[in-house]
């Protein structure tokens, strides 16, 4: 673990509806909108001129580069209520792509884009046009857990590999669901929040927790990592609550946490939800009791929660000022090429793309067997612009998780950069 002071800057309430369907896993109907770049044209070789009847052909010994396309299918909502989150990924997809001069080794890559709608009917549709008629070589993308799961299942029925870049979902990488065919690059739920258990335990001394989480499928998980990591530490959890998911109204839950003898609360909700939520915080006399939650709790909301926040201890994936060269250097490349701040989402597509291309650059281009191209992305081991990735035997990341409190900013809040923890897989222990 290696502490760090870097500041975040303020992030606007930017789509929070769509982030809270992200949470809750999406439904639409929407029709898909594929987008192929165009395969650069072959060129005829020149006609030979008429020589002597016998001819003796002069030794080759080399045999002429594989110059078609490499094709990869793109899967990201770009219609419905994920839609920024999508094209967010995709930008960060396209980017990466772009600053290789869409190339590897020697071939050229042509990206082929497929609308999921945040829907797992549409996604898997579109998965098999990508494969069965576009013929792609590897998938990339994904931002809803709903659609994660039915896609690594397609991946896997179809031998095909996937690449995750954002939906945690944790089933598709437990040892009993895995697939050689499905590696992800994002965090899986309760990867961020087992950490959180145990620094709050152990580095910010907290002795007993309160955990509020919306009553769902993630929102459990979540909860459940905190708790037996925070436990295991030496913590006690002394409370317990579950609104139902979406909720806005917390009154009869914050009622049951005691003020005078709770020291900390896990909560885990979003969008409107969170906003809902902080505001009572404060208005049930609870300001002296230290929140936490994992990054998904002020996704696009912190400059609306404002002053509320302070003092929120947060762990996530992913910071636009992780102060590393790499990251740097992304974040200044995407304001370049879309005009936008950097984010989770971007982040993510970027290094799903990093990821799919080392891994062909390594089979030298070779996309004749898919079953290589899968296990050469597991074996990769590489710098990205979070830091260090690498994958566990069921293919989930390994990444640095940082943690982050809520404070004051001359215009608002901020966040700062207060520690590191380094390399946390989905099953991560002290």
């Amino acid at each position: 673990m290696r502490p760090s002071t870097t500041k975040i800057g303020r992030v606007g309430f930017v789509a929070v509806i769509g982030i809270v369907s992200l949470i809750l896993g999406a439904c639409g109907t929407s029709g898909s909108d594929a987008t192929t770049t165009e395969a650069p044209a072959t060129t005829e070789a020149p006609a030979t001129t008429e020589g002597p009847t016998e001819t003796t052909a002069a030794p080759d010994d080399t045999t002429p580069a594989d110059t078609t396309p490499i094709k990869i299918g793109v899967l990201n909502p770009t219609t419905g209520n994920f839609t920024v989150f999508g094209e967010q990924s995709n930008d960060g997809v396209k980017l990466y792509f772009d600053q290789i001069d869409n190339t590897i080794a020697g071939r050229p890559v042509e990206l082929i884009y497929a609308d999921t709608a945040g829907d797992p009917q549409q996604a898997l549709e579109q998965a098999r046009r990508l494969v069965d008629q576009e013929q792609v070589v590897a998938l990339v993308g994904l931002v809803n857990s709903a659609v994660v799961v039915a896609l690594a299942d397609f991946a896997d029925q179809n031998e095909i590999p996937l690449v995750v870049t954002v939906g945690s979902a944790s089933e598709v990488t437990m040892p009993e669901n895995a697939s050689p065919w499905v590696n992800r690059v994002s965090v899986a739920s309760g990867q961020e929040e087992r950490p959180l258990g145990w620094y709050a335990a152990t580095q910010l001394g907290y002795e007993n927790s309160a955990v509020v989480v919306w009553d769902f499928l993630s929102g459990n998980e979540r909860g459940a990592a905190f708790s037996e990591v925070f436990e295991g530490a030496g913590g006690q959890v002394i409370n317990e609550q579950k609104p139902p998911p979406n909720a806005t109204e917390y009154g009869p839950f914050l009622a049951a946490i005691d003020p005078d003898t709770t020291q900390s609360v896990y909560v885990f909700a979003a969008g409107p939800g969170s906003v809902a939520f902080f505001q009572q915080y404060q208005d049930f006399g609870l300001g002296d009791i230290t929140p936490m939650g994992s990054g998904f709790l002020t996704a696009g909301i912190l400059e609306e929660l404002g002053e509320t926040a302070l003092g929120l201890i947060q762990t996530g994936q992913y910071s636009p000022l992780i102060d590393t060269p790499n990251n740097r250097a992304f974040v200044d490349a995407y304001t370049q090429a879309t005009g936008d701040e950097a984010g989770v989402y971007s982040s993510q597509g970027y290094i799903g793309a990093q990821t799919l291309a080392l891994a062909l650059e390594a089979l030298d281009g070779d996309t004749s067997d898919p079953a290589a191209i899968a296990a050469a992305i597991r074996a990769l081991e590489f710098d990205s612009l979070a830091g260090k990735i690498s994958f566990n035997e069921y293919g989930q990341v390994i990444r640095d998780i940082y943690v982050t409190r809520v404070v004051e900013s001359g215009d608002g809040v901020t966040q700062d950069i207060i520690d590191v923890i380094e390399q946390v897989d989905q099953f991560w222990t002290p």
